[in-house]
């Protein structure tokens, strides 16, 4: 180790860098999802970079823009069913992906001429939630680069296969209605029937309501199918990492970001893939992080990474770059 980063130092020195920074991919520590240890902290690596010369930068928080992931969440799935998984799940996850079905959100891939689509729904999520998104050539090379490791996965709606599921089940709560009324009618106790019927009114109402949404907004898009999310995977042998992803907040109610990542955990785990990466996390168990509790509804585990490293290249310019920052700093 020592020989291999004596060389990285001669490199930088040779091409007149200033300092070294290094981020290894090690984790230093795992949380429950309430944030508490469920591991000691691993500070072999740790004590090993600073034995090397190098000094270690405090822990972060919060999501980066450097590219470094410092906080990220993991659900490892290696040697599990896929029902074994999806068993896991917290019973919102659950929830919502019944209401998938009852909703008929479509998970499919996209190719290559659908990704102007996929773009469209990033760049309407980072302007919404302020972070930055990529160009359009970004994620085509990604295409062509990562070909069948990389998939672009979009959640659709059809509204005439929503409005048809709520008008099969209209149709449905009205012929239990009409059972119940006839077996009301001679019926010694009736106290029971005229709950089911409560109940049932109930149901026809919602129905009727949910075939009317659904032909509004079918009038509002314009059209029949419409997408309502998208993601990003990298799939390697050893781990599926969730890279980018976005939804139309008008169409919450279908929660199709919950669809997106059962459907990958799924290819994942028929891949034989040993851990998915749901990646980026602020690290903070406080509440205020919304990504980390859309994370945790897949049941995983948090994971604090063991940080940056920095060696000086030239000491004497870099303490007066030091200095300097300090000066601008105040």
């Amino acid at each position: 180790m020592q020989c291999f980063f004596d060389g990285l130092v001669q490199y930088a020195k040779h091409n007149k860098g200033l300092y070294l920074s290094v981020s290894p991919n090690a984790i230093y520590q795992e949380f429950d999802n309430d944030g508490q240890p469920i591991c000691t902290p691993k500070k072999q690596i740790l004590d090993t970079m600073c034995s090397l010369g190098f000094t270690h930068e405090p822990f972060k928080y919060g999501m980066q823009d450097t590219g470094v992931t410092v906080w990220q969440y993991v659900k490892k799935i290696d040697g599990k069913t896929y029902p074994e998984i999806a068993k896991s799940y917290h019973k919102m996850a659950k929830q919502y992906l019944k209401k998938n079905k009852l909703y008929q959100v479509n998970v499919r891939e996209l190719s290559r001429e659908e990704l102007p689509m996929f773009k469209q729904i990033i760049d309407d999520t980072a302007e919404r939630r302020h972070f930055l998104s990529k160009d359009l050539i970004y994620f085509e090379t990604a295409y062509d680069k990562f070909q069948d490791r990389i998939k672009f996965v979009v959640a659709e709606v059809c509204f005439s296969k929503y409005i048809q599921v709520a008008t099969d089940k209209l149709e449905k709560a009205n012929r239990d209605i009409d059972r119940l009324q006839q077996k009301r009618e001679t019926a010694a106790n009736k106290t029971r029937i005229d709950k089911q019927l409560s109940e049932l009114f109930k149901q026809r109402e919602n129905h009727k309501v949910r075939i009317e949404h659904g032909k509004q907004m079918r009038i509002h898009v314009g059209k029949d199918v419409i997408p309502v999310a998208a993601a990003m995977f990298i799939i390697m042998p050893q781990e599926t990492d969730y890279l980018f992803s976005g939804s139309y907040e008008e169409y919450s109610e279908f929660y199709a970001p919950y669809q997106i990542q059962d459907y990958m955990l799924q290819i994942s785990q028929k891949l034989g893939v040993k851990t998915y990466n749901f990646l980026g996390i602020d690290g903070k168990f406080d509440g205020t992080d919304g990504v980390l509790k859309f994370k945790t509804h897949f049941e995983g585990v948090a994971q604090q990474l063991i940080g940056t490293f920095d060696i000086p290249v030239n000491k004497f310019k870099y303490n007066m770059y030091i200095k300097l920052k300090k000066l601008i700093a105040r």
